[in-house]
């Protein structure tokens, strides 16, 4: 099967910010693996980066704190 661009956009773009609330949940536990906790920050990284690029950066500081709220700080 074949998505059309603007579906894949949007697919990607729903997907991003599902991840991003199931790391935002993960951020406030504290039985969460370290090393889970680790990658889950630099996949967070890299969606903030992507949607940046391509001009949703509206949700940039949002990212930036589950990110850093995963790395404990």
């Amino acid at each position: 099967m074949r998505l059309p661009d603007d579906q894949l956009q949007r697919l990607a773009l729903h997907s991003a910010f599902g991840l991003h609330l199931v790391a935002k949940w993960m951020a406030t536990r504290t039985d969460v693996d370290p090393e889970i906790r680790e990658r889950l920050s630099v996949h967070m990284a890299a969606l903030d980066g992507v949607l940046s690029a391509t001009g949703h950066d509206w949700i940039r500081e949002e990212i930036e704190g589950t990110e850093a709220a995963l790395q404990g700080r």
